[in-house]
């Protein structure tokens, strides 16, 4: 008897492990506003250099041409406000925003414009290098000390850093206090997601991990509506810190995993949890022979103590699986700066940016739900695959397409469309990586791998805005067309990839370099114990 059978036995899942995974879900709304609300925070709106009263903007304020159409600088004025200057010279009164209040950000309260641009990307930038930290850090000690203490102290300690950030009154306390929050939020993605899976049997699990991706989704849209009501980001940063509070009923709900518990040789523990999860479930604990837990599991370990030990060395060990492990490194990069940069570019477009945040949340949600129900019908090449190719030629039509026709027509919202749709893509292929990678490598270096291929999508975290940013030095729409190709690129590497739907999934290093006869996949999950890593790690 090992745990998967006792899992059975609690239900298909059992309505305590659905109640966990639900109230665990929930805990992605914090991971997943702080992750995106400097798209709404860094915002920079229209601008012009503040002038005298009195003295009219058009004799003031010279115009520049930028993409064809001319526009007032938004950096310099006529030296003495005068067109009869020949001088200009840098905004010497600041800035004057283009914005209705209460709408305010960052931005426009520390004037992070102009010659100070690139400090609003910086602050993102230096937000995912603490996300990139925490995902090394809580990896590790939740394997050490457990998954709970780390959920716990990672999904409260966030709530005062939260709250001190709503009242910061210069941009370097604020960029460090939000590499602090990436930190601990990335310890609170890593741990809750470990723990989901590990409380799940198998067969479960791909279901488990893409449905999770719904509340991402979810929450990217309701950020956008907590946004467009309140406006004024301080009290944004509030409304998004301060819910946490409201679970802390989980400190005596959410229940340590009995697999690491199991590593750890706490059996009482275990059997507990058992019992616990018997009783909610209204399953009698003598349907669960209880008394076998004990020898069950203590056979499992000692069958674990005599297994070699892989580490991510073996990931290049053989031709093939070097191969493959770098095209993976690739794609998981190539993920992360095509949907975070649109993420973070699409309040950038035409229309309105709540709205458009909104509609962007909500065709991932469609991405998301597509996923489900198409990855064990068309299999996971050909819809990755499709899901990087028409992201990637969506965001380079984006690009590309002009703002206006030679009549004069507004046209722009044309690009907004596409990038819309670009977007929905990339949320797809970040929906189907992590069980694509997973398949891809054998049994004893799966979860080094996905691991290791997770590194490389914090890597794209840092590294977006800085894309972002060149739209700003060269022309607006460079980035947009970048994602597109590294995306295009992704679409024609994934055809190197082996197809591994339906397909024998490799055990052993050996095995990796060739697959065997067709079983069902999924056949495979409860045999090998199967499971993914996050997909927005």
């Amino acid at each position: 008897m090992d745990l998967d059978v006792l899992y059975e036995k609690l239900g298909n899942p059992g309505r305590y492990h659905v109640l966990v995974y639900i109230l665990q879900c929930l805990t992605y709304f914090p991971v997943v506003v702080n992750h995106v609300v400097m798209a709404i925070f860094g915002v920079p709106p229209p601008h012009h250099c503040k002038i005298p009263n009195g003295v009219l903007v058009n004799e003031s304020i010279p115009l520049v041409d930028i993409s064809g159409e001319l526009t007032l600088d938004k950096c310099n004025v006529y030296d003495n406000y005068t067109m009869s200057s020949n001088s200009t010279v840098y905004c010497p009164m600041g800035w004057e925003y283009d914005v209705t209040p209460p709408d305010k950000n960052i931005v426009t309260e520390w004037d992070l414009v102009c010659d100070n641009k690139s400090l609003s990307g910086l602050a993102t930038t230096i937000y995912f290098c603490g996300v990139m930290l925490g995902g090394l850090i809580f990896g590790t000690l939740s394997d050490l000390f457990g998954r709970k203490p780390f959920f716990l102290l990672t999904l409260f300690v966030p709530v005062g850093i939260g709250v001190g950030l709503a009242f910061v009154q210069n941009y370097i306390t604020f960029v460090v206090l939000r590499f602090v929050l990436g930190f601990f939020m990335q310890g609170l993605q890593t741990t809750n997601f470990v723990l989901v899976m590990e409380l799940f049997r198998p067969v479960h699990r791909t279901t488990v991990g893409l449905v999770i991706e719904l509340f991402w989704g979810s929450s990217v849209m309701l950020l956008a509506l907590i946004a467009y009501l309140i406006q004024d980001w301080r009290y944004i940063q509030l409304a998004i810190s301060l819910p946490p509070v409201l679970a802390i009923g989980y400190i005596w709900i959410i229940p340590e995993s009995p697999r690491w518990l199991q590593a750890q040789q706490k059996y009482k523990q275990v059997q507990d949890f058992f019992i616990k999860a018997a009783k909610f479930n209204n399953v009698s604990p003598d349907q669960l022979a209880l008394e076998d837990i004990n020898v069950a599991i203590k056979r499992e370990d000692d069958k674990d103590t005599v297994t070699k030990k892989y580490t991510i060395i073996d990931m290049f060990r053989t031709a093939k699986l070097r191969k493959r492990t770098f095209i993976l490194f690739y794609l998981w990069f190539a993920v992360a700066v095509g949907y975070y940069g649109l993420l973070y570019s699409i309040t950038n477009f035409a229309g309105n940016k709540y709205l458009n945040f909104f509609i962007g949340g909500a065709v991932e949600m469609v991405a998301y739900i597509l996923t489900v129900f198409i990855v064990n019908r068309l299999g996971r090449k050909k819809v990755l695959c499709a899901y990087f190719v028409l992201g990637g030629v969506m965001c380079i039509c984006a690009g590309v397409v002009p703002a206006k026709t030679g009549d004069g027509v507004d046209i722009r919202w044309i690009s907004t469309v596409l990038a819309m749709i670009g977007r929905m893509n990339m949320a797809g292929c970040f929906a189907m990586m992590p069980l694509y990678t997973s398949e891809i490598y054998p049994t004893v270096i799966r979860n080094i791998g996905v691991g290791a291929c997770a590194f490389w999508t914090r890597l794209g975290g840092v590294l977006f805005p800085q894309i972002l940013l060149l739209g700003q030095y060269t022309f607006k729409s460079l980035p947009v067309i970048i994602f597109g190709v590294l995306a295009l690129a992704g679409g024609i590497l994934t055809l190197i990839l082996p197809e591994t739907f339906n397909k024998k999934l490799p055990e052993t290093i050996q095995d990796a370099e060739s697959f065997g006869h067709l079983v069902n996949t999924t056949e495979e999950h409860i045999r090998q114990g199967l499971t993914t890593q996050d997909t927005h790690l």
